[in-house]
């Protein structure tokens, strides 16, 4: 479980990351001379989000790193976010930690809020990215009835720490339930993603609790309100190709979200493509892998083809996660139909759903 430590304009900050490579779940640096895949996880989770990707053969042909944000996600710690913490200071913080870990220029892959980042650390840095893979992308300004869910959710996530030594655990459930309809659309939670949401949330409710609920707001409120979108001419500084995914049944932003950041993209300049999920939410990571993983594999073959046509798919691989999401109670090996879960508000679980996901 390695840390390192950076400091930055806003604070200094102990990250938690993992580094994958062909041969090592758990490597110390990366193979020099493979490409650099670098994931930047959303707001309110953290990096094992991204377990479906890392176990996945075929892009383990790549160096795979990533990192818990901070604020309060995952083990990252370090001083508190201010309250103006937004894309840029979480670009800064991500171009320091690649220099701390003497990562060369990255291959970006993010979702949702880690879109926002993503986008803006190429704008900043962008001798520092090769290419954007951005997941249900949140690079224009929100909607404002997405802010007034965000805004919900924030304020029962609030009212659940009336004070010090109070928890309101079914409020908290029910503030769970509220940001899992806008993550995955549907009641029902696939195994994999009820593991990553028991991981999750005795975490959330320890770094985001009564004393820590400025940061929450910063990291799972303002960060959504306050993001912006980018001018013709910040957008044209974006140097790699740039491929947007989304699904169809993403409850927040329909298709035309992203036909509209793909259409401002090539105007500006940028080589941009749009690949659509049928049936997808919003956090396609987990449960769509299927069909993300294939178009991330050929997005970055398509690149760096001279730099990797040699080198063979490893035949078996394990992601940082697997162990602690088994503890969670995700069993690779069972049938999803019959281990599908629904999470209610009242924090209650029934079994024998469908999988809708």
């Amino acid at each position: 479980m390695p840390y390192i430590q950076v400091m930055s304009s806003t604070g200094r900050t102990n990250f938690k990351y993992s580094i994958c490579t062909s041969t090592s779940a758990d490597a110390k640096s990366i193979n020099q001379n493979l490409p650099t895949l670098l994931f930047i996880h959303p707001m309110s989770i953290a990096e094992h989000i991204f377990h479906a990707q890392f176990c996945d053969p075929r892009l383990r042909r790549f160096n795979l790193v990533s990192f818990d944000m901070r604020g309060g996600h995952g083990k990252t710690s370090g001083d508190k976010v201010p309250s103006h913490y937004g894309q840029d200071e979480a670009a800064e913080d991500i171009v320091k930690l690649m220099d701390a870990l003497k990562l060369p220029a990255c291959h970006l892959i993010a979702m949702s809020t880690g879109t926002t980042i993503a986008t803006q650390f190429a704008i900043s840095y962008p001798d520092h990215v090769l290419s954007l893979f951005l997941i249900s992308h949140l690079c224009l300004e929100i909607p404002p009835e997405v802010a007034e869910g965000h805004q919900e959710v924030h304020d029962l996530w609030v009212s659940a720490f009336p004070d010090a030594s109070t928890v309101l655990i079914e409020t908290i459930y029910e503030a769970g339930f509220g940001n899992s309809q806008y993550m995955f659309s549907y009641p029902q939670l696939s195994p994999l993603v009820t593991a990553m949401a028991t991981i999750t949330y005795p975490v959330a409710a320890k770094r985001w609790n009564h004393h820590h609920l400025d940061e929450f707001r910063t990291m799972n409120l303002d960060f959504y309100l306050n993001r912006r979108s980018h001018s013709k001419h910040a957008l044209a500084r974006i140097a790699g190709p740039v491929k947007l995914v989304c699904g169809t049944e993403d409850v927040a932003y329909p298709v035309s979200h992203s036909e509209e950041f793909l259409e401002q993209l090539t105007e500006a300049g940028v080589d941009a493509s749009l690949h659509v999920v049928p049936g997808a939410p919003h956090y396609l990571a987990p449960d769509y892998a299927h069909d993300v993983n294939p178009v991330l594999h050929d997005f970055i073959i398509q690149i760096e083809h001279r730099n990797v046509m040699y080198v063979q798919i490893p035949t078996q691989v394990v992601s940082p996660w697997e162990d602690m999401l088994r503890i969670a109670g995700w069993d690779p090996e069972a049938s999803d139909d019959s281990d599908n879960m629904i999470i209610h508000p009242q924090g209650r679980k029934s079994i024998e759903c469908s999988n809708s996901l």
